[in-house]
């Protein structure tokens, strides 16, 4: 229960995480926190505009503890605080842990992660290229971290979710219904063994505000960050800002040097990041041997990768396409696989970011899968 408390004193405004930690370590634990006097309150430290707001808070929601057990439990939707056991301890090491997070899935405590980040808008390039390392990596037992954002974000999802395990941090509250099609996607994470994970409260809509926090969480989850693609002013740079003040690696991914889409990464490398082309150049870096393919040569490792990553991606029947995404279904063959250009040539009404969203979708729906650049129908 002291959990709930713990999630109830940070719904109210202008208590933060650091005033919950001290607020527990004055008075022995949340639940005395909940009921304290105003005075004593003060006496714990707690500033007058942070003590105003928790009192309004306490006073028009008297029950919110016992109402958050209720509403966690009707919407399977677990808690965890930094006082509980499984809270996972890398985390602990950066200087805001969330004092609490709502999550989904399987909280795999001492799991080696990595984060994988980048535009929103990526290249073709950059899909294909966040896609196999993120599941080159899966496959060998370290879980990827992301923000379940579209472009690099997704696609290091869905990479990670063909051979391992992947971690989605929110920028909103795991409750929050953003459209069908994410719900959907952020559930096949969880079916697939992963977590969706978040600190903000179960039914808050994103803002501007809530992504650099969702970033310092990804960075806080993982020992090294990768950009796969980003320009100058990418806010996936935010992350390994944090990344840098934890004491965590940067990675970055070479690309095109006339893309403004890879600026970002290329000033990362110029500035210290170390430059990686494939999940090989991770586990050299950390001197880290595959956890599943630990007694194999490099060469059966490889092929095993191969292997893992022309799995499918499981996904619920039964499929329905809208009309948009019909159309780019059936710019593909039956029995062939086909380009994204190939696609773009016959197609004069869809911009090449539409294409790549809508086959994302497809691929979701596993109507189609991804080959090497190339898609198929399944």
């Amino acid at each position: 229960m002291e959990k709930y408390f713990i999630a109830a004193i940070t719904a109210a405004n202008h208590v933060g995480n650091k005033s919950v930690q001290r607020l527990i370590n004055f008075f022995g634990s949340a639940e005395e926190v909940w009921k304290a006097e105003e005075g004593d309150l003060e006496k714990a430290g707690l500033n007058r505009k942070s003590l105003k707001s928790f009192l309004q808070f306490r006073e028009e929601h008297p029950h919110a503890p016992e109402k958050l057990v209720n509403f966690c439990n009707a919407k399977k939707i677990s808690l965890c605080s930094f006082v509980d056991e499984d809270y996972p301890p890398i985390l602990k090491e950066i200087s805001t842990p969330p004092a609490v997070f709502y999550y989904r899935g399987i909280l795999e405590t001492f799991a080696e992660r990595i984060a994988m980040v980048g535009t929103r808008y990526c290249t073709n390039y950059g899909m294909r290229v966040a896609q196999k390392i993120a599941a080159e990596l899966a496959a060998t037992g370290i879980t990827i971290v992301s923000g379940a954002a579209r472009g690099i974000d997704t696609f290091s999802h869905i990479g990670a979710m063909k051979s391992g395990r992947t971690v989605a941090v929110l920028g909103c509250g795991i409750n929050f219904r953003e459209s069908y099609e994410k719900e959907k996607f952020l559930q096949n994470i969880v079916d697939s063994g992963g977590l969706v994970l978040t600190e903000f409260e179960p039914n808050l809509q994103p803002q501007a505000g809530t992504f650099p926090s969702r970033n310092r969480i990804i960075a806080g989850l993982s020992k090294g960050v990768i950009v796969v693609e980003a320009g100058k002013k990418s806010g996936a740079l935010i992350t390994t800002n944090y990344a840098a003040d934890f004491g965590r690696d940067a990675f970055a991914v070479p690309g095109d040097i006339f893309s403004e889409k890879s600026e970002g990464c290329h000033e990362l490398i110029r500035d210290g990041a170390t430059l990686i082309k494939d999940a090989k150049d991770v586990l050299d870096f950390y001197n880290l041997v595959p956890k599943k393919f630990s007694e194999q040569t490099e060469e059966k490792f490889s092929d095993a990768v191969a292997e893992k990553v022309s799995e499918k991606i499981l996904i619920s029947p039964p499929v329905t396409l809208d009309e948009t995404e019909k159309k780019v279904f059936n710019l593909i063959p039956l029995g062939e696989n086909i380009t994204v250009d190939e696609i773009l040539m016959q197609n004069d009404e869809l911009e090449p970011s539409e294409i790549s969203e809508i086959l994302l979708h497809l691929e979701v729906k596993k109507v189609i899968q991804e080959e090497n650049g190339t898609y198929c129908r399944v």
